[in-house]
């Protein structure tokens, strides 16, 4: 049994662990629907509690809603050439089985696009949690070498889709336009990065070996690595601001942590 499948394994027996403790896991699409305000009585959960109204009235008041209804959720997995760096594949495949296994769990239905510089596949929702099993077949078998992630015939596809929850998972390392897409769909982003990548001043002095193997990179110093970094904070900052402008939530999650507790205050 390889490396990759015994992460998907401990990631649906984590999953599996919180639902039948009862205990909040992700929750994926719109806000419940709001079905009543009244005063807080004993034994009513404190998180419902609206702080607002209650100071206004002097005395608590609790919100009640409506069940949650079924989410149309699609993950968009993003890959090119960079993901190879490190252990990001990995993390990615850890990432994706949370949220896979998560909606899954809650009758959420699960759509799912592997992209580089084409729509290299579609898995389709079933109910079945060899979905998850089945997509992370497909990335592993996926030859990334000069890929580069190009979004234009993604777009064609997800504008024909009905209003969903958009889930993009990648590293981002590249500039990305979301406009449209978000024009429709509601939309967060998952960043998965290698801490080095971010800064790899370490580095310098190091020569790097392509992805192909046949292009000399020369050896790196100061300066290229202050330019990379520097047109790197650029990308980072110009996706912010239209996340903060569009209101998307966006979690960075490095290979070296944990993505469960994140994953869980970016869905709750």
């Amino acid at each position: 049994m390889n490396r990759r499948k015994i992460i998907t394994i401990k990631i649906r027996q984590k999953v599996l662990s919180f639902f039948e403790g009862q205990h909040r896991t992700l929750k994926f699409g719109e806000e419940d629907d709001l079905k009543n305000i009244r005063e807080y009585t004993y034994g009513d959960n404190v998180k419902r509690i609206n702080w607002i109204i209650t100071a206004k009235e002097k005395k608590p008041y609790v919100v009640e809603r409506e069940e949650r209804k079924s989410q149309n959720i699609i993950v968009v997995l993003l890959m090119d050439q960079e993901m190879l760096y490190g252990k990001k594949i990995d993390k990615l495949i850890e990432v994706f089985s949370i949220i896979g296994f998560s909606a899954l769990y809650q009758k959420d239905k699960l759509n799912t696009y592997i992209i580089t510089d084409k729509v290299e596949e579609f898995v389709k929702h079933r109910n079945s949690f060899s979905l998850i099993d089945e997509v992370i077949e497909k990335v592993e078998r996926l030859n990334l070498k000069d890929k580069k992630i190009n979004l234009n015939e993604l777009e064609k596809y997800l504008l024909r889709h009905k209003r969903s929850y958009l889930i993009f998972i990648g590293d981002f390392v590249y500039p990305v336009d979301l406009t449209k897409i978000a024009g429709k769909h509601k939309i967060s982003i998952i960043k998965i990065r290698e801490k080095s990548e971010e800064n790899p001043e370490g580095y310098t002095g190091y020569r790097l070996k392509s992805f192909d193997e046949k292009r000399k990179i020369p050896y790196l110093v100061k300066p290229m690595v202050n330019t990379y970094r520097k047109n790197l904070k650029e990308i980072d900052e110009n996706l912010r601001q239209f996340t903060v402008l569009k209101r998307i939530p966006v979690r960075t999650i490095y290979t070296h942590e944990d993505p469960f507790l994140k994953l869980r205050t970016m869905f709750s």
